[in-house]
């Protein structure tokens, strides 16, 4: 099987390995569960308090925040570094509820029963992907990935 970068990209994407957040404005990078459903479109699950949370309001008069979602691939058979830049779009109500049910879809985690009483989700609209893979930084096009899916990690090729 031959993996494509987009692949790749999806995998790291899909929220089993941590990532961290880079908001504007905010000084230094926040640890961050996530993950990308089918659609493509990365969440991001946050305690409805705390620095990450405040990083993520909105300035006055809009309704996201620039961010980078940075998640490193650790592990032999989850290689390279990927770079999601966009907007974080604070969801509440039944638009809250459905990303909970696609984020659980990806990656389960009982935070989720929480949404709206203790813990928010964000949606990340892409308009930049970037990964560092081998000695190569490649700009990946957005509407492949997301359009792409996620590899199951049997099948990933190192080499």
């Amino acid at each position: 099987m031959s993996t494509s970068l987009v692949e790749i990209a999806r995998t790291l994407a899909a929220g089993r390995v941590l990532g961290v957040v880079h908001v504007n404005g905010h000084r230094g990078p926040l640890r961050v569960r996530h993950a990308t459903p089918a659609d493509g479109t990365p969440l991001l699950l946050t305690r409805s308090t705390g620095t990450l949370a405040a990083a993520l309001v909105p300035p006055p008069g809009e309704c996201d925040t620039a961010v980078v979602l940075s998640v490193d691939g650790h592990r032999p058979d989850l290689p390279g570094r990927l770079w999601l830049s966009g907007w974080a779009e604070p969801l509440g109500g039944a638009r809250a509820r459905a990303a909970a049910l696609e984020y659980a879809e990806v990656n389960p985690t009982e935070d989720l029963l929480g949404v709206g009483r203790g813990h928010a989700l964000y949606r990340v609209e892409v308009g930049e992907v970037r990964l560092a893979f081998g000695s190569s930084l490649v700009e990946l096009d957005v509407d492949e990935f997301r359009a792409a899916s996620p590899l199951a990690l049997d099948h990933l090729m190192t080499g």
